[in-house]
């Protein structure tokens, strides 16, 4: 039986069984804010990304003299 290793916390364990669990049976999330939840760091949501698309575009458009 392999040894634990200390640095380990036992909620990294369990989640990296739940993941090895749902990527073996194929089980989606939930949701898709599940989905987000779960992303790396440095996630940004759909809704973010647009408003900042949608202010970027307004910033370019010419000046109207």
């Amino acid at each position: 039986m392999p040894q634990r290793s200390p640095s380990v916390s036992p909620a990294a364990q369990a989640r990296h069984v739940l993941a090895l669990t749902t990527a073996a049976w194929r089980i989606a999330p939930s949701s898709p804010h599940e989905v987000a939840r779960r992303a790396p760091h440095g996630h940004v949501p759909l809704r973010a990304l647009r408003r900042f698309h949608a202010a970027t575009a307004l910033a370019l458009l010419p000046h109207s003299w």
